[in-house]
């Protein structure tokens, strides 16, 4: 798994005739800075656009591991299926998986220099 940034953008017209989509809000979700761009452009050119607030979104993107470190599945029933805990962190976050079956704690996305997780228990960091 890991982060991607994306954007989304919130366009507002002043009556749903006016709006391309027969609507007066719609909402747009967009993976580069070019096409937010677009469409902040084609919202000024409009003069029924009332309002485009547009922030900045991640989302966690991926496939969970399917298997610990030392190659145990996590899939099937309560003896194999991980403890799961969710770490807080400066990046959005970290999934962490303790395998049932070995002593291995599996963080994905993975732990890097600038990020900072912290347990909801206090107790020790897993580490990747």
């Amino acid at each position: 798994m890991e982060w991607r940034t994306r954007w989304q953008i919130t366009i507002r017209w002043d009556r749903a005739d006016n709006s391309p989509a027969g609507v007066t809000v719609v909402e747009h979700v967009v993976d580069s800075p070019a096409e937010l761009r677009q469409l902040v452009a084609r919202a000024r050119a409009d003069r029924h656009v009332v309002a485009f607030p547009y922030c900045r979104v991640r989302e966690l993107v991926g496939d969970e591991p399917q298997h610990c470190r030392n190659g145990h599945s996590y899939v099937g029933g309560s003896a194999t299926r991980p403890v799961r805990d969710w770490l807080p962190c400066s990046c959005g976050g970290h999934l962490a998986l303790r395998c049932a079956r070995c002593p291995d704690v599996r963080v994905d996305p993975d732990v890097s220099a600038d990020c900072n997780p912290s347990t909801a228990s206090g107790g020790q960091r897993p580490t990747a």
